[in-house]
């Protein structure tokens, strides 16, 4: 059957994104001291110890850069599957390149867990004035405004932007 041009240009789009990530940071060659001695040679100008704190109160521990070594899971869940999420990150700074990149997914799926959370229990509410029994409607009006003006919220996506971390395709 043939492709929508949507289609194409997705697959496209996919091709160019496994050619990218195979390839590589393109800026890896001209990296000559290893990202783990640099941290430990510098204070990456206090922003490393502040990633520390902000996972320290999120009941994460930072993870230890103390060789060269790439990305590794804390476990054997990934098996043989661990080159395939890896491709492209190479020693320490691969490592934490992946890091972020992971964190990031995290975010985003704690996020998503917590809005869907939120919205069942908003329409719940809603649910609840609906077949309720109360009196005093003004009050439950102001209520049902006020949860659906929630839910408007809920509905928005949030933007965060980041300092360039990885130059891939070039």
């Amino acid at each position: 059957m043939a492709q929508t041009p949507a289609e194409i240009q997705k697959a496209y789009r996919e091709r160019k994104k496994a050619s990218e990530q195979a390839a590589g940071d393109a800026t890896y060659p001209f990296l000559k001291e290893p990202f783990y001695l640099w941290l430990e040679r510098t204070d990456a100008g206090g922003d490393w110890a502040a990633a520390e704190c902000e996972l320290n109160l999120a009941s994460i521990e930072m993870p230890q850069f103390e060789d060269d070594g790439g990305p590794r899971p804390n476990d054997d869940a990934f098996g043989d599957d661990l080159e395939k999420y890896s491709r492209g990150y190479e020693k320490s700074i691969g490592r934490a390149e992946a890091m972020v990149d992971n964190l990031i997914g995290a975010a985003s799926c704690i996020a998503a867990t917590i809005n869907q959370y939120k919205r069942q229990e908003i329409e719940a509410r809603l649910k609840e004035l609906e077949v309720s029994d109360e009196a005093d409607k003004a009050t439950a009006m102001k209520q049902a405004v006020r949860l659906n003006k929630i839910l408007d919220q809920l509905d928005k996506q949030v933007r965060s932007t980041f300092p360039q971390w990885k130059v891939r395709g070039i």
